[in-house]
């Protein structure tokens, strides 16, 4: 923790920035909480200077798991620089930017993240705008098709309509490791609950889709429902059928390991036969 601080201090002067007295406050409060895996910035409004500079301070971080920026009141540039620090951290797993009207430029800035970044497990991103600009927005979901880590998206109330969810499903059919999905409150319609039945047919890791409030029909989100049992009953099979794989490997490489040590005491005996042997004749 207090590595962090210096280096944020070194880097403000650096930079000629006057450190932000509430991101100091906080780093001081979560060093006397021991909660050093968690940097927690909530409600704190983060210039843009603030911003760059902890981008800076996260590039090569290796202290905190979870960063918490909900309601900062980011710019979009401000969001940019710090999203572009993040690209290269290999320790934050969990990322909230809940509540920062993060819109075009923002969503392209996650897109980015979502290509480069290979350790971030969850990221919440409710109450932005990053549906409002298709463009920006396919960035965005261009990332998410390729990303390799993220298990838990939180895309609520982020203005996404029919096309923007068509975007979305095409990543979901090429992306294979996001398990969670929540996009409740947006503007989906029937159109996007189609979009997503057609993608759950070549998806078969996402289990748990939230699509409440988006005008789609009670028997398409009941068809996506049972899609979401399929694909569940299919992940626990497969986690059972590796469990076992794993069980019969085990006993496979005991079993070699016993026959190895079987096959050296075999080799011991002969040898030791033979120079019995070998004496016994020289002896006669």
């Amino acid at each position: 923790m207090e590595d962090f601080r210096r280096t944020y201090l070194r880097l403000c002067k650096e930079g000629g920035v006057d450190p932000q007295e509430s991101v100091l406050a906080q780093l001081q409060e979560t060093r006397r909480a021991a909660a050093g895996s968690r940097l927690d910035l909530r409600g704190h409004s983060l210039s843009v200077d603030t911003c760059a500079v902890l981008g800076r301070v996260l590039h090569k971080d290796t202290l905190f798991t979870e960063l918490a920026l909900s309601d900062c009141m980011l710019t979009e540039e401000g969001a940019k620089l710090l999203l572009n620090g993040l690209c290269a951290n290999t320790t934050v797993k969990v990322l909230d930017l809940k509540g920062n009207n993060l819109r075009s430029t923002g969503a392209e800035a996650l897109g980015k993240l979502l290509v480069r970044n290979k350790t971030l497990c969850r990221l919440v991103l409710e109450w932005n705008a990053l549906g409002m600009w298709e463009e920006a927005f396919s960035v965005f979901c261009e990332g998410l098709a390729t990303n390799a880590c993220l298990t838990q998206l939180d895309l609520r109330n982020n203005q996404i309509n029919h096309q923007g969810a068509s975007e979305l499903c095409l990543a979901l059919k090429r992306n294979s490791t996001l398990q969670e999905l929540d996009v409740r409150w947006n503007n989906i319609g029937l159109l996007g609950g189609r979009s997503f039945l057609e993608a759950l047919q070549q998806n078969r890791t996402l289990t748990h889709l939230e699509m409440a409030g988006n005008n789609i029909p009670s028997d398409t989100l009941k068809a996506l429902e049972q899609a979401m049992d399929h694909n569940s009953d299919r992940q626990s099979t497969v986690r059972e059928s590796r469990s076992r794989t794993q069980v019969l490997s085990k006993e496979i490489q005991i079993l070699k390991e016993e026959k190895g040590r079987q096959f050296l005491s075999l080799m011991e005996t002969i040898d030791k036969q033979r120079d019995e042997m070998g004496r016994s004749t020289r002896s006669a």
